[in-house]
């Protein structure tokens, strides 16, 4: 990369203004500008280099600041709780290019050097000739290019459905996606074949990759997540760059057979062996390796269906405690925000023991807590819609809160809802680190509700029946959701997103509320 297109990322990784760079550089905005088009370049050994270090360095406040960038730098994402100065050199020496070859190191090649005697070998001249080594065969079988890894994964699949229930499948692989979503018809055979290997009890374990590009990454989700929602699969991410130099994959039926290929970056596709080995040993190899690179993962998707989609709530809060940066949700109906009194009046009106009652009113408090504490140091935006007021007057309005808690269809009163709205207004009131935005129905996600959290991780719940939640940690996918949140509160008018039109808003919603409690008294 050249230094304007690093300079770039930094500036648009910290949100960072020409004019505030500027300013804390002591230099006029325009040669900050010049930079980040290339038309000006500072030297190696400017001392700009380690100013712009030294700033971006300081502006890395939060923990999934400081990890975005050593990543970025190429450093250990465990290095997180070092301190600025060292930050900032990993920054100086990424944007100047500076090796990481230490002065130590060339001394003593420079030492190593003046000590030698001239062009003798230092080996010795005589040594016997070893016996020629013999190796262990194995049985084997060879596919080449894009149809061969289809084809070899084909013949993973089928013995995996042979096999029947207790057939456990390992998956890796950092090559592109192509051979896989490209043909329609391949396509289409590889998830009914996915499919039918769940349906007869086969297990799965996939490990993702941040060598495909982040584009891929989220395809590659999409692609596998009905598959993620049946429970049978389990996936990963590997959650460190890879040079990019070689590509690898490795398939595995446990115990059965395994597919293996490494191949560079760039080379003829139908030159790329894919070699489809039965023999224990290389089987067992090919399962130890995937332990060995399941170690440095982590969790990609978690999926809750069923009653486990209760937990949904408990994972939100859990974010909120857990996440440092700031919080973003995308719902049609609020997820967070409801007060503890009026979740315990609509759940007086489920079949639930009184028991239950108490004890999931007590975690919801505990779980309203944990919003409050999150707001006290960050932001949470919340973009919702509101229901038309002939629904909310007729009692129609979901209350998903209780409804996830009891797992029963729960609905709002029309003096329930107002009570939920005049709660929110409380909120915008007295806290101004929340931030709440009106979205026109029409323009509203019906079907699905988003929440993100910088540094901590995203959810997506679909609360209607089939019930189902997608949970990530992977920060591509957290910024990819927040991102997709602020886009769609960028639909709203700038004079309608002040807080003093919104509570405007809300309380003109409340006096309808109100009329029609009125009428409907008369």
């Amino acid at each position: 990369m050249r230094f304007n297109e690093k300079f770039n990322l930094l500036m648009k990784m910290s949100n960072a203004t020409n004019t505030r760079l500027a300013h804390a550089l002591g230099v006029d905005p325009s040669l900050v500008s010049r930079w980040r088009t290339g038309s000006r370049e500072p030297g190696d050994s400017s001392r700009y280099i380690q100013m712009i270090g030294v700033y971006f360095a300081t502006q890395a406040r939060q923990d999934f600041q400081k990890v975005a960038l050593l990543e970025l730098t190429g450093h250990s994402l465990e290095d997180k709780n070092v301190g600025e100065n060292v930050i900032a050199n990993h920054l100086i020496r990424w944007l100047s290019d500076e090796s990481k070859i230490s002065t130590e190191s060339i001394q003593l090649l420079l030492d190593s050097i003046g000590s030698s005697g001239g062009t003798e070998s230092p080996i010795p001249r005589n040594i016997a000739f070893p016996p020629e080594p013999a190796g262990t065969p194995l049985t084997t079988e060879t596919f080449y290019g894009d149809k061969g890894i289809q084809s070899a994964a084909v013949k993973l699949m089928l013995q995996a459905l042979t096999l029947g229930r207790g057939a456990k499948l390992l998956l890796y692989s950092d090559e592109p996606i192509k051979w896989m979503v490209e043909n329609p018809e391949f396509a289409q055979l590889w998830a009914y074949l996915i499919t039918e290997c769940i349906k007869n009890g086969s297990r799965i374990e996939i490990i993702h990759t941040l060598a495909r590009d982040s584009a891929e990454l989220a395809v590659a989700v999409q692609r596998w997540l009905p598959f993620y929602l049946t429970g049978a699969i389990t996936s990963y991410y590997y959650p460190h760059k890879r040079d990019g130099l070689f590509n690898h994959t490795a398939f595995t039926l446990q115990g059965y057979a395994t597919v293996s290929s490494t191949s560079v970056k760039g080379q003829d596709r139908h030159c790329i062996a894919y070699h489809y080995a039965t023999d224990i040993r290389a089987i067992s190899c090919a399962e130890v390796a995937f332990a060995a690179q399941l170690e440095e993962c982590k969790p990609l998707v978690r999926t809750l269906t069923g009653d486990n989609v209760s937990q949904y709530l408990d994972q939100q809060s859990a974010f909120f405690a857990q996440g440092a940066g700031p919080g973003a949700g995308l719902q049609s109906l609020p997820l967070s925000g409801m007060p503890v009194a009026l979740l315990r009046r609509i759940l007086k009106q489920t079949t639930l023991t009184d028991a239950r009652k108490d004890e999931l009113v007590q975690q919801h408090a505990l779980r309203e807590q944990s919003l409050i504490d999150h707001m006290a140091h960050t932001s949470f935006k919340m973009v919702i819609s509101l229901p038309r007021i002939t629904d909310t007057l007729k009692g129609l309005v979901p209350a998903l809160i209780p409804e996830l808690l009891s797992l029963r269809p729960c609905y709002f009163q029309p003096e329930e809802f107002l009570d939920q709205i005049l709660h929110i207004i409380r909120l915008l009131e007295n806290y101004p680190r929340m931030e709440l935005y009106i979205l026109p129905r029409k323009h509203m996600h019906q079907q699905v509700q988003l929440f993100a959290i910088q540094g901590a991780g995203m959810m997506v719940l679909k609360p209607r029946e089939p019930r189902f939640a997608f949970i990530s940690e992977q920060k591509d996918l957290i910024s990819a959701t927040f991102s997709f949140i602020q886009q769609e509160m960028a639909r709203i008018p700038k004079r309608e997103r002040t807080k003093s039109f919104i509570i405007g808003k809300l309380q003109a919603y409340a006096e309808k509320i109100r009329a029609g409690l009125e009428n409907r008294d008369a």
